[in-house]
């Protein structure tokens, strides 16, 4: 009897521990009605910004005919962190740089860019850390890039070196389901689903998927086959899904 209940309280605990390890991504950040500050008052593991590079700037936006003057990757993003850095309770959270463009123009804006706030963004200092996404560089080259880490794929074979520097690795849902978040996903679909997760945990790193249904059921899908980062638009409601799920 007592060994039981040993047995299950482990298993409470295991689970609510799970629970608690839920992240969550903002994704596209900057269309939100209260880009950064929202996503920080809710304690976002993953914050994006798609950038453009525009003559001597990184414009933060969608699309090119959505930029905005005075949208920079600067403005919107480095100089919240650094303000934020200022702050007592201050977290850890990794800004996602989703690259548009070719990855040598923005890597060299963006190196001139992050020099003036490197000391906001350093994994040891336990403060923000950037990872790439989009456009990379060869992942063969990953090592190289002493301050950045990078948003991993599940097809590639990477080196021990280049694997250190994966932040997360991540896919799009739709390439492996068309269930739009309605009804029951197929257990084929499941399957598939899973695999990809418990490959991504063989490696050592979390898993996330992109383009899945945002809303309740989905979130809930994919927590349950284990993904770690719910990707979503959505910030305020899928923590405070989380805190009472």
């Amino acid at each position: 009897m007592v060994k039981h209940l040993f047995v299950f309280l482990a298993l409470v605990l295991s689970g609510l521990f799970a629970k608690a390890q839920v992240k969550i991504h903002s994704h596209n950040d900057y269309t939100h009605e209260k880009p950064f500050i929202d996503a920080v008052n809710n304690r976002v593991f993953s914050i994006e910004a798609d950038v453009f590079v525009v003559g001597n700037s990184l414009m933060v936006a969608h699309s090119k005919k959505e930029i905005k003057a005075g949208n920079t990757l600067a403005q919107l993003y480095l100089k919240q962190i650094k303000a934020l850095s200022a702050e007592k309770e201050y977290y850890t959270f990794q800004l996602m740089i989703d690259v548009k463009g070719d990855w040598d123009s923005t890597y060299r804006l963006l190196r001139k860019n992050l020099k003036k706030y490197q000391k906001y963004f350093d994994r040891q200092g336990s403060n923000t850390v950037v990872v790439i996404s989009g456009n990379r560089p060869a992942a063969n080259t990953f090592h190289k890039y002493t301050h950045l880490f990078f948003d991993g794929l599940p097809n590639v074979n990477y080196s021990p070196e280049d694997l250190k520097k994966i932040a997360m690795i991540s896919d799009n849902f739709a390439t492996y389901s068309k269930w739009n978040g309605i009804g029951e996903i197929s257990e084929a679909d499941k399957a598939k689903l899973t695999e990809l997760i418990n490959h991504a945990h063989k490696l050592g790193k979390s898993f996330r998927f992109w383009g899945a249904p945002d809303n309740k059921a989905c979130w809930k899908l994919l927590h349950d086959l284990g993904a770690d980062i719910i990707n979503t638009d959505k910030v305020t409601e899928a923590t405070n899904y989380f805190k009472i799920n």
